[in-house]
């Protein structure tokens, strides 16, 4: 007669009914969605399941606490698709040009699209809890990205309550990167729907603060583009301004005014302005091609805003100075570009030709 020994043994323990019954629930709903997984066989395997893997965490060097900042799987899968690892030092440096570009759901349709369905199919906007949740998790991947140190949000009115006030707060350790997840941050809330009604902003110490008010749009399922855009603007605008700009690099405003085609570029001597035209001009006819020299020249002093080039395959453009005030920057014009061609005059447009 052969003996068997037993290969479980049992162990009691006491839970609150309140317990019991999420755990039920839990093991049941997950044996419907993975009938196949032995882990939700029964309540006992899942309880062996969940006690072995938090015994080979510990054993790993974990904690209970670390059980808060754990990143689920769910929110990791969207942002990984959505994102990915950079040299931190190099787009620390890289993205300085953008600091007062705005970022619209007219630019990225896509991406903010896909965002507005990862956060409202995964809250209700009626449910402080649900939403809260959400954030949550997505903290606990934000945080894991080297870049932030803080990201939260709280939330401080009743459950049901229309018209929700909250605080988020942010804080990095790169002001560049930084700002720009402060920026994303405050279009974010605007396509969702809350409006920033007060904000603090500390470049030294990388943080900012909004206190929150969500609109109507935040409860609307529908996409109501131009409201969105419109509280997107008036979000983004907290950060995105003039007198934000001025009191920055000299460059960040050039870039704003260069957009106007009815303001230019000028020098306060001819030695400066002969230097750059040089520069550049050595360096069209050394990386470009031959054939584009001509057209490229031509650009430089579109981009200066001295004219407007018509019809660039036959290098045809006007002058768009002021001849009551800028004629001897024309007289300047005219003689570089007839160093190398014959400048044909017409109805008040010039076209270069090449010498025979």
């Amino acid at each position: 007669m052969t003996s068997t020994t037993k290969k479980t043994s049992q162990q009691t323990i006491s839970i609150s009914p309140k317990l019991k019954e999420r755990i039920e629930k839990y093991v049941t709903a997950n044996q419907q969605k993975f009938p196949k997984d032995n882990r939700f066989k029964s309540i006992s395997a899942f309880y062996t399941s969940v006690m072995e893997k938090v015994l080979d965490s510990f054993e790993k060097g974990k904690t209970l606490d670390d059980f808060e900042s754990f990143v689920d799987s769910d929110i990791k899968d969207f942002f990984e698709k959505i994102s990915f690892n950079g040299l931190i030092p190099y787009y620390e440096d890289a993205i300085i040009a953008n600091r007062y570009q705005t970022t619209t759901l007219e630019r990225n349709p896509f991406f903010y699209f896909t965002l507005r369905r990862f956060y409202t199919s995964r809250m209700d906007p009626y449910d402080i809890k649900s939403i809260q949740s959400v954030f949550d998790r997505v903290r606990n991947y934000i945080l894991s990205n080297n870049l932030t140190k803080e990201f939260r949000l709280d939330i401080f009115s009743g459950k049901g309550e229309k018209n929700l006030t909250a605080v988020f707060e942010q804080a990095g350790l790169h002001q560049n990167l930084c700002f720009e997840n402060f920026k994303f941050s405050a279009a974010l809330f605007g396509l969702l729907g809350a409006k920033i009604t007060n904000y603090l902003y500390s470049r030294k110490n990388n943080y900012c603060r909004f206190d929150l008010k969500t609109t109507d749009l935040f409860y609307r399922k529908e996409l109501l583009k131009r409201e969105r855009i419109k509280l997107m603007e008036d979000n983004l605008s907290h950060f995105i301004n003039y007198n934000r700009i001025v009191e920055d690099k000299d460059f960040f405003l050039w870039m704003k005014i260069a957009r106007d085609k009815n303001a230019f570029i000028s020098f306060t001597n001819d030695e400066t302005k002969q230097e750059w035209v040089n520069l550049i001009e050595s360096e069209i006819e050394q990386f470009g091609d031959e054939d584009d020299y001509h057209l490229n020249i031509l650009r430089l002093f579109q981009r200066l805003h001295w004219i407007e080039i018509e019809n660039e395959k036959e290098l045809l453009f006007r002058i768009i100075l002021p001849t009551s005030t800028d004629q001897s920057n024309i007289d300047y014009l005219l003689e570089t570009l007839s160093k190398k061609v014959e400048i044909i005059i017409n109805n008040g447009k010039y076209q270069l030709k090449k010498r025979k």
